[in-house]
């Protein structure tokens, strides 16, 4: 009986390697084409060359590599659910990464004998360590070691990547297959799903025109396709790991109970809102401003271009309000069921209001800080995938500096601010309506010469060229008052709760 479990578990059988064969024939022909080129332009190949060709070729991975791997992992999947090792574990989310760990065996034996495949078909030619002549010239039927020469500096870092994709790629999809088995337990949907993905990639190859490459497979199996059709090296991998992320992110709470799971995602709908709102907000001026010239600091800066003494539009003051202020409101939500809670046995637990407040304010500052560098990033990349150049300028600090550093001092002044109003009032709305309020000092004429601490991490200072610095010292003045302050009502005598 142990030995049929045994069997029946093993991950890697030598029989597998009867799959290379097609792999060989195809390297073989790819090889007999190559003396007739050099031929032809007068130039000499080399060992790379002849492994490019063929490792990077989008037709043996589309239409013969990439399903066998899917096919193995779906009969490996299949036949090696048991509740009672489900039991063992625990929980599917650990049943899902066990079999991941195995299928990622299945990958690494798989792209070896694909690489050896291709090295296999390519002694006896010269080696060496740089890229070739052939690379040079660019002609239709040589676009993939004219391409990888034109992105990589030498032929040992674009090999490294193609495994990488070609990894990422795989292990992405399988955990895909091994989430959707743990959930319905139907061999037959991944069977189906093997079907539609090799008539998705057939499609999304040969139909779909260039404009939709962020949704064709092979941009995600060819390390040549990928960087040709988003022209950067790291947007395949950025956009096959986030991917992986999210489904990672899945696997780890396929556990959770769905009635929780759907009353926590009401519960937090104003919170997908706020982030739905950021999203189109950057959709739209990134789309606005692409025309081909920009680089993606420029597209960052017109999105959060804000207000200054020189610029203003509804669009960007509307933005800001939304983006800032709209994030203000959340820890107005957040304090106001601080204060709710907050009783005498809370002062008795924390023995001072002072001690009280740390303990939850610095969860605030961790907010913010998560906040303005998921916007950044989240911006930086919508620009990339928008065709915007990835040149970079020579104010590139100042950019940085201005949007994290002065855009935290902002928010810590807005946060401090509300908390203040809230204690002296005693009502938390009233605060977020005076700091909506104070909005009026960012419209032209009511600037006061910058002397108000509202909308100063506007990106346009920096396009007028704007001291970053002088904006930080002010900011800092403004927050230093608010805690002399904010400690005041902190420790009066007749603070009442």
């Amino acid at each position: 009986m142990s030995s049929m479990i045994k069997v029946k578990n093993r991950i890697i059988s030598w029989k597998y390697l009867i799959a290379a064969i097609p792999i060989v024939l195809y390297a073989l022909s790819n090889r007999q084409s190559m003396p007739f080129f050099e031929e032809l332009h007068n130039v000499t190949a080399n060992f790379w060359d002849y492994i490019f060709m063929s490792f990077s070729d989008v037709y043996l991975l589309l239409f013969y590599f990439f399903p066998l791997i899917l096919f193995i992992s779906t009969v490996y999947i299949n036949r090696t659910f048991e509740y009672i090792e489900l039991i063992r574990l625990g929980s599917y989310k650990k049943w899902i990464f066990t079999r991941l760990e195995q299928l990622f065996k299945i990958d690494i034996f798989f792209i070896l004998m694909f690489l050896g495949s291709i090295l296999l078909t390519s002694f006896n030619t010269s080696f060496s360590m740089e890229w070739s002549s052939v690379g040079i010239i660019n002609v239709s039927g040589n676009e993939i070691l004219y391409y990888l020469r034109h992105y990589f500096p030498t032929p040992f870092v674009a090999l490294v990547l193609q495994i990488g994709l070609l990894l990422l790629t795989t292990i992405t999809f399988q955990l895909m297959l091994c989430i959707l088995y743990a959930r319905f337990k139907k061999p037959s949907l991944l069977y189906l799903l093997n079907g539609l993905m090799y008539l998705y990639g057939s499609i999304s190859f040969k139909v779909f025109p260039a404009s939709m490459k962020l949704i064709v497979m092979p941009n995600y199996l060819s390390l040549f396709h990928g960087v040709a059709s988003f022209d950067s090296i790291i947007m395949p991998f950025v956009i096959v790991l986030s991917v992986l992320l999210f489904l990672i992110f899945i696997a780890n709470n396929i556990d959770r109970d769905y009635r929780n799971s759907r009353n926590y995602l009401v519960k937090n709908l104003p919170v997908l809102g706020y982030g739905l709102l950021c999203l189109m907000g950057i959709l739209f001026h990134i789309s606005k401003q692409s025309n081909g010239e920009l680089s993606i600091w420029d597209g960052f800066i017109v999105t959060f271009m804000g207000t200054t003494n020189e610029i203003f539009t509804l669009i960007s003051f509307t933005f800001y309000i939304v983006v800032f202020l709209g994030a203000v409101y959340f820890v107005q939500l957040r304090l106001q069921r601080y204060l709710s809670e907050m009783s005498y046995y809370t002062m008795i637990r924390y023995r001072s209001i002072n001690k009280w407040f740390l303990s939850w304010f610095p969860g605030i500052l961790k907010i913010i800080m998560i906040l303005l560098l998921t916007l950044l990033a989240g911006t930086i990349s919508i620009a990339m995938l928008k065709g915007y150049s990835i040149t970079v300028p020579e104010n590139l600090f100042e950019i940085l500096y201005h949007f994290i550093v002065n855009g935290f001092l902002q928010l810590l002044f807005y946060v401090i601010f509300v908390i203040i109003i809230s204690f002296a009032t005693k009502d938390v709305f009233k605060s977020f309506i005076t700091l909506l309020t104070l909005t009026v000092f960012m419209l032209p004429g009511f600037r006061l010469n910058n002397l108000m601490p509202i909308g100063l991490n506007s990106m346009g200072y920096v396009l007028e060229g704007y001291p970053v610095f002088l904006i930080s010292i002010k900011l800092a003045v403004y927050i230093a008052a608010e805690v002399i302050v904010l400690l005041y009502l902190f420790n009066k005598k007749d603070y009442i709760v």
